[in-house]
């Protein structure tokens, strides 16, 4: 899947602020074990509370997105029973999703995995339906360590990229509602 894809850091405060209509994320890891989260996530384990330093800037991104009216979705596959890292980025969606971010989590039991779908395959899509449409995959390692980016032009690929969105999106529920049920 890899065809015509350059491998890249892209600069992501760019990508996010030259948006004009949309994103989407797909998430399939259980872990993400990235140097931003390290001091929160341990926070985290130790408070049960997630501290917001560094994430108003992130969620001013998203608020002013969606003040311009733009879609801004994300989809995680989450395998039950959650771990402590999951329940922790889960509690940091709240935040996210209060500013405007759609956040929708696909539950399945650990060990399986939702048909149709990628396992440890992360993406984003930008602008879809667009002709400036961008998409990236995101390259992480088994132990959720981030390898970098690579900005995907293959149109098959990106093809690709949309029918997994339309499959996550189709089976996933929005958060509010999995937060309900996870009392």
């Amino acid at each position: 899947m890899g065809e015509e894809t350059t491998a890249a850091e892209p600069t992501w405060p760019e990508v996010f602020h030259t948006l004009t209509d949309s994103w989407f994320r797909l998430e399939t890891l259980q872990i993400y074990n990235v140097d931003s989260e390290r001091d929160k996530y341990q926070e985290f384990l130790r408070t049960g509370q997630v501290q917001s330093p560094g994430s108003d800037d992130w969620r001013a991104v998203i608020a002013g997105h969606k003040a311009e009216g733009r879609s801004l979705r994300r989809v995680h596959v989450v395998e039950e029973p959650l771990t402590d890292y999951l329940r922790f980025e889960i509690a940091a969606y709240v935040g996210n999703h209060a500013a405007g971010e759609d956040i929708l989590l696909l539950p399945v039991a650990r060990g399986q995995w939702p048909e149709g779908l990628p396992r440890g395959t992360d993406f984003w899509l930008f602008d879809d339906g667009l002709p400036s449409c961008t998409a990236w995959a995101m390259n992480y390692d088994d132990g959720g360590g981030f390898h970098g980016a690579e900005l995907v032009r293959d149109p098959g690929t990106i093809e690709t990229y949309r029918r997994w969105r339309d499959t996550a999106l189709a089976a996933a529920v929005p958060l509010n509602d999995y937060l309900r049920r996870e009392v």
